[in-house]
């Protein structure tokens, strides 16, 4: 199967590391990992991949917003999609929306937002549009 890409997945859940690989890798795609918004910034110095899939909480409750503001601030990285993967919305339900005022009152750094649990087959039709896309531009 020839490689669709490479995606990047940043991620502090092993398990959505590893699904997120299984179902990239069998459909083609190349796959980088981190688990935090440091490491995803020291693997960005040497690898470019065709998009991002961040979640939205890491180390902190909004550690992948950071990232994607830092991302969409560097003019190497400003027209790299960003899917933003979370339980955001869970979150918000449970504990109101103060902590999420300020992102949700700013224009968000990505074009896609994911809720976990993820629905594969609507990712993936997603990230194959959003390469299309990016490819005819």
């Amino acid at each position: 199967m020839d490689n669709k890409g490479l995606i990047f997945v940043v991620d502090d859940d092993p398990d959505i590391v590893a699904t997120s690989r299984i179902i990239l890798e069998s459909n083609g795609y190349e796959v980088q990992t981190a688990a935090n918004g440091k490491e995803a910034v020291s693997l960005l110095s040497r690898i470019k991949p065709d998009l991002v899939m961040l979640d939205v909480m890491m180390t902190t409750d909004t550690e992948g917003f950071d990232l994607a503001f830092k991302l969409k601030e560097d003019p190497e990285f400003k027209d790299l999609p960003i899917i933003m993967l979370t339980s955001f919305l869970d979150k918000v339900r449970a504990e109101g929306p103060g902590p999420f005022e300020f992102i949700l009152g700013e224009a968000w750094p990505v074009e896609w937002l994911f809720e976990k649990p993820l629905d594969t087959k609507k990712l993936l039709a997603r990230i194959e549009a959003i390469l299309k896309a990016k490819k005819e531009t």
